[in-house]
């Protein structure tokens, strides 16, 4: 029987720091602005998730992205794939009156849509973009109030029956990927008071809302060969209006899917001197959808080996290793990262700002196969980073 996870209501995650054990840097709380500099408003402290409002776009913020990356596996045979789907919505001008969105006068000046979408080909070792820039109008729309997203090539919605999402999209080379998602486990916030910080500016926070683990069914059809595939997806949904604290050029980041029921997210935010911002963290998600989660003065990333573009001639630590101190039990907990596909590099419309997003096994310390992720390294040719600031 499936649960309709879709009407939990948000976890109220008990969310342990290890700040307290660190001899150096203490992640104490920082209050927001209400406002940035140029107007936007700032997320503040504990935000209600309201479902099926929060999966909609709120357009006041000048930042929001919804993202899915999962792996999949056909039905029949044995094709291994990972995917990739995101939409950025990135708004005009915060003076504009809202109430006129939808009028002739300002049509399509209000928001700006952005849509990557990635298929990882994992047996044949063959990957595949996309990414469309659009304004709000004719080829792009976010609904308020619930999940109907369409940014061309990405289409998303809330099924018909309130108990999954149904998700698509097709690239240049007329591959269509269509599934459905179905949340294993509620939707958790990240973050101190539910604010995900981005670095020591008080406004460069986020609401940062995610399914850690949902059920995936669907279907890949290629040349008009129909793939039916199943598998596990990670989705979030970030909302901002300043991104990234001005010190900081990128951040190397995944989502960890671990076969005992469990799940980890950690992220490192790359200062411009190559050292780690203090508000870099690593959180746990158990079982119940419960969080915990550590600082960077209680977790190390090592890269282990690079690759190296030969389209753009970017090189990326596409093999990592991170060590963290976990807060239940004091341990030191290992997770090996390793592509699954080297060439797994979203370079998009313009050459000079790519990204690494991809596929990996997840290994612990004495090599064994312990889960799946999805590893993202942005930054390191200007990237997302220097868009988002």
């Amino acid at each position: 029987m499936r649960v309709n996870t879709l009407s939990y209501p948000l976890v109220v995650a008990s969310i342990v720091w290890a700040s307290a054990l660190c001899s150096g840097f203490a992640n104490t709380w920082i209050e927001p602005p209400l406002r940035t500099t140029t107007g936007y408003p700032v997320p503040q402290p504990d935000t209600a998730i309201v479902l099926p409002a929060a999966h909609g776009a709120h357009p006041q913020y000048a930042i929001e992205w919804w993202y899915w990356v999962g792996h999949l596996e056909a039905v029949e045979g044995v094709e291994a794939f990972g995917f990739q789907s995101t939409v950025f919505r990135l708004a005009g001008d915060p003076a504009t009156d809202l109430s006129r969105a939808g009028s002739a006068a300002v049509f399509g000046d209000q928001q700006l849509y952005m849509s990557h979408a990635a298929l990882s080909e994992i047996s044949a070792q063959r990957y595949h973009s996309v990414e469309r820039v659009n304004r709000e109008g004719w080829q792009a729309r976010a609904a308020t109030g619930k999940l109907d997203l369409w940014a061309t090539p990405i289409r998303a919605h809330e099924s018909a029956d309130g108990r999954s999402f149904d998700m698509d999209f097709k690239l240049p080379d007329t591959t269509q990927v269509s599934l459905t998602f179905t949340p294993l486990k509620p939707i958790v916030s990240f973050g101190q008071r539910g604010l995900s910080r981005k670095g020591a500016d008080p406004a460069a926070v986020s609401l940062y809302w995610t399914y850690t683990r949902l059920q995936v069914e669907g279907r890949i059809i290629r040349q008009g060969v129909v793939t039916e595939v199943q598998g596990v997806a990670w989705q979030d949904h970030e909302i901002a209006s300043s991104q990234l604290g001005s010190d900081l050029e990128g951040w190397d980041w995944t989502a960890i899917q671990l076969d005992d029921g469990t799940e980890v997210k950690a992220y490192r935010l790359r200062k411009a001197d190559g050292g780690s911002d203090p508000w870099s963290a690593v959180y746990w998600i158990d079982e119940a959808a419960q969080v915990r989660g550590v600082y960077a003065d209680q977790f190390q990333w090592q890269e282990d080996a690079y690759w190296t573009s030969p389209q753009t001639g970017q090189r990326y630590p596409t093999s990592v290793s991170i060590e963290a101190i976990d807060p239940r039990d004091g341990r030191t907990k290992h997770y090996r990262l390793r592509p699954l596909l080297d060439a797994q590099e979203f370079i998009g419309n313009r050459s000079e700002n790519p990204y690494w997003e991809g596929a990996c096994l997840v290994l612990d310390a004495s090599g064994q196969e312990i889960g799946r992720a999805y590893l993202e390294l942005a930054g390191y040719g200007g990237g997302l980073a220097s868009e988002l600031k």
